[in-house]
């Protein structure tokens, strides 16, 4: 018998992995948190301005991608936190962009884009451009275009049926 050291048990026997798995980083928290303060309806713009900041200087004072010989860093970062925000709307731009570069690559973004609701402008846009970029005739067509139906999951026909009347399906579906 083969000894697995990796694995847990949870409730009901079922095996859970003994492996730590990040949910959530604490960047996505404070960004969180300062994208709560923004949309307050009296928002609250220091605080704000500290979550981003707090996360903009982690960036700032990591240690830097180095050049293959090790000459110096391998790029020009320039990473400095804001000073302040003069109204809500500068405060949104800056925590959708921090948004933006902090979680590149993990599968945040089209959450983000559908909580902010501009899902559907960003994406056809995006589509538009790379058939542009990539001289490819047809490129939207052939990829579709991102409709707002897709800002929501179709609800289970089995849902709506124990409902009783209760649930509707989402618009589009």
């Amino acid at each position: 018998m083969k000894l697995v050291t990796n694995r847990g048990t949870g409730g009901w026997g079922s095996d859970w992995s003994g492996i730590n798995y990040n949910v959530m980083r604490f960047a996505d928290v404070l960004l969180m948190a300062a994208e709560a303060a923004v949309e307050q309806s009296s928002p609250n713009l220091p605080l704000a301005l500290d979550y981003v900041n707090r996360v903009r200087n982690r960036a700032k004072n990591m240690t830097y991608v180095q050049t293959v010989d090790d000459s110096g860093d391998a790029a020009n970062y320039q990473i400095e936190p804001y000073a302040s925000f003069a109204n809500q709307a500068e405060a949104r731009k800056a925590i959708r962009f921090e948004r933006r570069l902090e979680f590149g690559m993990e599968g945040h973004r089209l959450f983000d884009l559908r909580r902010w609701g501009n899902a559907t402008e960003t994406i056809n846009t995006y589509i538009q451009n790379e058939g542009e970029d990539l001289n490819l005739s047809g490129y939207d067509s052939k990829f579709g275009t991102y409709q707002p139906k897709h800002d929501l999951f179709p609800i289970p026909i089995n849902a709506i049926d124990q409902s009783g009347g209760v649930l509707t399906q989402n618009p589009g579906y």
